[in-house]
């Protein structure tokens, strides 16, 4: 199989987020068709397919004659055969249990053509095991969209023991072609996004048990403090553009008053402080900088800032 030989597609599941990666491949001009098990899932599947529409009609994304040609585009079913039989890709988008997601693949491998990719939209479990009772786990792979998931253009490509380069290529290809960003991570409990955001969450919830502040402060902090800033740097960009020695520095002094597991100090900034590579001041760090490029990196910060900042204030 090869992307320009994919032309119907189908997504398993028509929930949270079944819906809405329907709704992203027929953007991208793709026939799609959702399936799920109850007519009355379809049926809020349809009612949320709505929405989406009438918000980019009132966002001025398409004209109503575009959303008129995606919607004819999408499908929703309760025939699994019919739908899943006659895709040439296919991505599920179930509840998160390991023996759902294990039954829906061993399926999808009966029924579906060889050569077709079966993708999960899974934010943590392993597609190695996904694919343990698969006749041909070479073909599967795990592509979790992010919420919502015709919006974000990030998704996760994770590759499982059996998954073949083929396969990533052309998930990787396909993704690129619709407007994703397909980004790579090994089969890792959480992978990037969960991984990161869980620990985020985890520490705001420390500081609301604690009772050092409130929900609504520590929500602020982060949409209004780093949340602007993390537009347009990541949080390894992030610890470069302040000085990876400054970072040494704080970690060791909250790590000694706190002894708290998050301040412990960092091997790999350790690494990089003791070769002299300090971030952007010296021109290396966990990302290499020219002289050039330093400057031009503050100045790409502070422009993506102020971009958001009239964005939201637009808003």
């Amino acid at each position: 199989m090869t992307v320009p030989e994919i032309r119907k597609t189908a997504v398993i599941g028509t929930g949270v987020m079944g819906a809405d990666i329907a709704f992203g491949f027929a953007m991208a001009g793709y026939d799609v068709t959702g399936v799920d098990v109850e007519s009355a899932q379809l049926d809020i599947a349809a009612k949320k397919i709505s929405v989406n529409c009438q918000q980019l009609i009132d966002e001025g994304i398409f004209s109503e004659k575009q959303i008129g040609e995606i919607n004819s585009r999408i499908s929703l079913s309760l025939d699994w055969d019919e739908a899943v039989g006659n895709a040439d890709y296919v991505t599920e988008a179930v509840a998160e249990l390991m023996t759902l997601k294990k039954a829906v693949f061993k399926k999808c491998d009966e029924i579906c053509r060889k050569d077709v990719v079966i993708a999960s939209n899974t934010s943590s479990m392993s597609v190695t095991e996904f694919a343990s009772e698969m006749k041909y786990p070479q073909r599967a792979i795990s592509t979790h969209w992010i919420i919502p998931a015709h919006l974000s253009p990030i998704v996760e490509v994770v590759c499982g023991e059996e998954t073949s380069t083929a396969t990533k290529k052309l998930v990787f290809d396909l993704l690129t072609k619709i407007g994703k960003k397909p980004v790579s991570c090994k089969d890792s409990p959480g992978f990037i996004h969960n991984y990161v955001q869980f620990a985020m969450v985890k520490a705001a919830l420390d500081l609301v048990e604690r009772k050092i502040a409130r929900p609504e402060d520590i929500d602020a902090v982060i949409r209004n403090g780093f949340g602007l800033r993390l537009s347009s740097v990541g949080p390894i960009q992030f610890v470069d553009m302040c000085g990876l020695d400054t970072i040494l520095n704080i970690q060791k002094y909250m790590y000694g008053i706190t002894n708290d597991p998050v301040y412990q100090p960092s091997r790999s900034i350790e690494k990089r402080v003791d070769n002299g590579d300090l971030g952007v001041k010296t021109g290396q760090g966990f990302y290499d900088y020219s002289e050039n490029a330093s400057e031009a990196f503050g100045e790409q910060t502070n422009r993506g800032i102020i971009k958001m900042r009239k964005a939201l204030k637009q808003i």
